[in-house]
């Protein structure tokens, strides 16, 4: 009998897909007091891409837990100890994802793609040092940014990394000896943070919150000059001019003289609380000057120095500085924030000033005309520009964009009128008296504020009732 050789019997590979993983890619993790108001979009902003969501409330009273509990989120609780960076690492611990992505209830992520970014999160020869930093656009109610800045939000999940300081804490290694963390630029995705709109600042009353905090740091850490330069900021918000420009200049000095910190942030603050104190502008060029000796790339401190130039009377040095600080605005990478990249109009409004002070009126045109595009309705200083930009068009013969510029000044309650009445006047001596009161019938009754201006009768008297 001949024995049937015995096959080995084969099985299947273990497909790919069919492994599983024991925790979760990505946790966003946040910490609430009080955020009923933005937490469910926050939160929402989140879910589509992040597998966990973690919340820490710090003692709220109001639907906060129960809006992140309807969102799906893991809700717990710790008490405030008056340590932001305590609350916020309890939220790192209680998370499980093999990376964190931190968010705050007043932020939102943005972004095209938000789940490309977990094409990301992989371990590098710097595990577990290792760190992507988003873009964060401190942004108004009304979708206008204010400033932008990078921060490190999405890290791995490790206990050797952490937050430490009471309040604008900083992220990174909590032992002294830890390698540096290595922190790359993710472009793909920003922040949208809403809490330093001018408006929501005050009336949720987060310098009640935050200013002792800073205060009680800096008393503990003279020498901790960041800290101190977040005082100095909170001073400016808060109208406190004096005290502003006195921590500014200690922030200031100790950073030029010590191993580094927010220079470029510091000066571009300082500068504009001496400005608002109506400080000599000497004072506060001598301090650009000094600044720029170490940031000679940085648009926020050639743009405060233009501003700086123009109140000392120095307008072609004015023009010099805010051409310089546009240059440096198109680099690629600048390093640390950045507010001149959502205000180029406000240079380009300065540099019309500027080009105007020397007589040079085309380029004055061009300037304020480039200011024009950006210019928020809610900002100051459309009187002024709208009265240059139509006494301009009429003196280099822009009769294509003439008539619309007169008609958005005088839809302006507040821009002078004496452009309109000029150019009325230009209209009866080139068209004849007719053309001239039918723009004034027009007007009149598209802007009845004309009529009560002691021009408009002079030209009834001159031409006759409309």
């Amino acid at each position: 009998m001949v024995k049937k050789k015995r096959t080995k019997k084969r099985t299947r590979p273990l497909r790919r897909t069919q492994s599983v993983r024991k925790r979760p890619l990505l946790t966003m993790a946040m910490m609430v007091k009080n955020e009923e108001g933005f937490s469910e979009d926050a939160l929402a902003s989140a879910k589509g891409f992040c597998d966990e969501l973690v919340v820490v409330d710090t003692g709220s009273t109001d639907r906060s837990v129960e809006i992140a509990q309807d969102m799906g989120a893991k809700v717990s609780f710790f008490e405030w100890c008056d340590s932001f960076s305590k609350a916020r690492n309890v939220t790192l611990r209680r998370s499980t994802g093999e990376w964190v992505i931190i968010l705050d209830a007043d932020e939102r992520f943005k972004g095209r793609n938000p789940g490309a970014i977990r094409q990301h999160l992989v371990r590098s020869e710097h595990w577990p040092y290792q760190a992507l930093m988003l873009n964060v656009i401190n942004t108004r109610l009304d979708g206008s940014p204010i400033s932008s800045f990078f921060s490190v939000r999405a890290f791995p999940n490790d206990d050797r990394l952490g937050y430490s300081g009471r309040v604008h804490n900083r992220f990174g290694a909590l032992q002294p000896d830890a390698p540096k963390i290595q922190a790359s630029r993710y472009m793909d995705l920003e922040i949208v943070h809403l809490g330093y709109d001018p408006q929501l600042y005050a009336a949720r009353k987060k310098a009640a919150r935050s200013l002792p905090l800073i205060e009680a740091t800096v008393r503990e850490e003279p020498n901790n000059h960041q800290q101190r330069y977040y005082l100095g900021r909170e001073y400016l918000l808060l109208d406190r001019i004096e005290d502003a420009v006195n921590e500014l200049t200690l922030a200031f000095e100790g950073i030029i003289a010590g191993p580094g910190g927010p220079l470029a942030e510091t000066t571009a603050h300082l500068l504009q609380a001496l400005g608002r104190a109506e400080a000599d502008p000497a004072l506060a060029l001598r301090f650009g000057q000094r600044a720029l000796q170490a940031r000679p790339d940085h648009p926020d401190i050639w743009f405060e120095m233009g501003r700086a130039l123009l109140r000392a009377r120095a307008p072609q040095q004015a023009v010099e500085s805010l051409k310089k600080s546009l240059e440096c605005l198109q680099q690629t990478v600048i390093d640390g924030q950045v507010r001149l990249r959502h205000y180029t109009w406000e240079a380009f409004e300065l540099l019309g000033s500027a080009h105007w002070a020397l007589n040079q009126y085309p380029q004055s045109y061009a300037a304020y005309s480039k200011a024009l595009e950006n210019k928020p309705e809610n900002s100051g200083g459309w009187p002024r520009m709208l009265n240059s930009l139509c006494g301009l068009a009429i003196d280099l013969g822009d009769h294509a964009r003439l008539p619309g510029l007169l008609e958005r000044l005088l839809a302006h309650p507040s821009a002078p009128l004496g452009m309109f009445f000029f150019e009325a006047d230009r209209v009866a001596q080139s068209k004849g008296v007719d053309a001239a009161r039918d723009m004034l019938r027009t007007a009149a009754a598209q802007h009845p504020r004309i009529q009560q201006d002691p021009e408009f009768a002079n030209r009834i008297n001159r031409w006759g009732t409309l």
